[in-house]
């Protein structure tokens, strides 16, 4: 009996690692999603057949048998639930916790790099605002058993900079709440919820506000708005775990609805943009004044767009940090805010001031 176990365990165990080479010998060709890439050849390591569901099973098997991490370094599992980039994005863990920090060859860089924008758009009398948005880390580091440095994290470098060249900074967690009973990230996904990124839209207006002392911003606080709670299928973190898990979302919505109209796209995508097109470019209208703001953001925008677009007269948004200045300059905004995630912090240090060719 023993033995007929051990040759059926054994026949299963070869049936099911043989099922992708089966896959493999009937498809030669593999289409990409993306109809700007070329057709390829096979590739067995981006296009092994059933990669993500033999994943799957590895992956909880890894987390709820053996309770450790399906992918080092990718995700990192912190207390009550919490999940968190690890070091494979970015080195986003060791950043925000100042245990990676810019060299003095790095912060002369990007000094220089910041210092030409700004006295660029002087030059065509565009207000400057550069704002970051904290890493989920940075906010909930106590759901993390690592001491934080002494030293100052690339963020706090940044703003030091930003003060030294007079370029207005915008902590984006500026106005979060001490010791809220409510979330303002996710905890398994690496962005914000909508509840923390009103208040990224307070930290930007409040900044903005003042040199712009005689304009009505049909500015809004959280009084203005309502909370509600639902539970959804949300969590980029579990995504890369192939974990299926629902979490409440804190969401907020206007009492007063907002005012804005959507434009009509207009800009060319670029032909190496690595998003989807339809997220190159957003236009919006509204009654609140006849200022116009253009904004370099990236996804963690996404939750608070609509309160910046009923802010101002008109609004664009491109999702790309190119510093384009024909684009600039074809758009003529009163406004250039650069918005951008701290674990991207890097990017300062690769983007050229002038515009890349495409």
């Amino acid at each position: 009996m023993q033995k007929k176990i051990v040759k059926i365990f054994i026949i299963v165990f070869l049936t099911t690692i043989s099922i992708p080479f089966v896959f493999v010998i009937l498809q030669i060709k593999v289409t990409p999603v993306n109809k700007q890439e070329k057709k390829i050849s096979l590739n067995f390591k981006r296009n092994f057949p059933l990669r993500s569901d033999l994943f799957k099973v590895y992956s909880q098997g890894k987390n709820n048998v053996f309770g450790s991490e399906p992918i080092p370094n990718g995700v990192v599992e912190g207390k009550n639930g919490w999940k968190f980039l690890g070091n494979k994005f970015s080195n986003a863990l060791s950043e925000s916790k100042g245990l990676v920090v810019f060299n003095q060859k790095q912060l002369s860089k990007i000094s220089k790099n910041l210092l030409e924008k700004k006295e660029w758009l002087d030059k065509q009398n565009i207000k400057f605002y550069f704002s970051i948005a904290p890493n989920k880390h940075s906010i909930y580091g106590n759901m993390i058993p690592i001491k934080k440095s002494n030293r100052k994290t690339k963020f706090e470098q940044l703003d030091s900079i930003c003060k030294s060249l007079d370029i207005k900074f915008i902590d984006l967690g500026s106005n979060f709440p001490k010791n809220d009973s409510l979330r303002l990230y996710h905890k398994t996904d690496s962005h914000w919820n909508h509840y923390g990124a009103f208040y990224a839209y307070n930290s930007t207006l409040e900044a903005i506000m003042p040199d712009f002392k005689n304009v009505d911003f049909n500015y809004r606080t959280m009084k203005d708005m309502d909370i509600e709670k639902f539970w959804a299928h949300i969590g980029d973190l579990n995504r890369a775990l192939f974990l299926e898990q629902n979490e409440e979302f804190i969401n907020v919505k206007p009492k007063k609805p907002f005012s804005f109209t959507t434009q009509e796209k207009i800009l060319t995508v670029p032909s190496n943009y690595h998003f989807g097109s339809h997220f190159y470019e957003e236009r919006y209208k509204s009654n609140a004044n006849d200022l116009k703001i253009l904004m370099l953001r990236d996804s963690f925008f996404g939750a608070y767009f609509e309160s910046i677009a009923d802010s101002f007269g008109e609004s664009v948004f491109i999702w790309r940090h190119n510093f384009n200045k024909e684009l600039i300059e074809s758009e003529k905004p009163d406004i250039l805010c650069y918005e951008l995630v701290e674990r991207n912090i890097d990017i300062l240090l690769t983007e050229n001031f002038n515009h890349s060719p495409d």
